[in-house]
């Protein structure tokens, strides 16, 4: 198979994805960018909270990894 043929093919299946997803869409594009905005300040939110929390759990386990290097290098020294 060409690449021509193989990239023809992949417009032709993006084109139908397109048409499917305008044709059974449950909602207007306007509707739908509307309910985003409502919503991004909590998506916004989750995610902070989300990296936070990881970000200290990180701090922690990193916290633990140094206090074991200083006692191998006092061990050793």
């Amino acid at each position: 198979m060409k690449n021509s043929d193989i990239f023809g093919y992949t417009l032709l299946v993006f084109g139908i994805g397109l048409l499917a997803g305008l044709l059974i869409a449950p909602r207007k594009g306007e509707e739908t960018r509307k309910m985003l905005k409502e919503n991004i300040g909590q998506y916004y939110s989750n995610a902070s909270e989300f990296i936070a929390e990881k970000a200290s759990e990180i701090k922690k386990y990193a916290g633990k990894y140094e206090e074991k290097v200083r006692r191998n290098i006092e061990e050793a020294g």
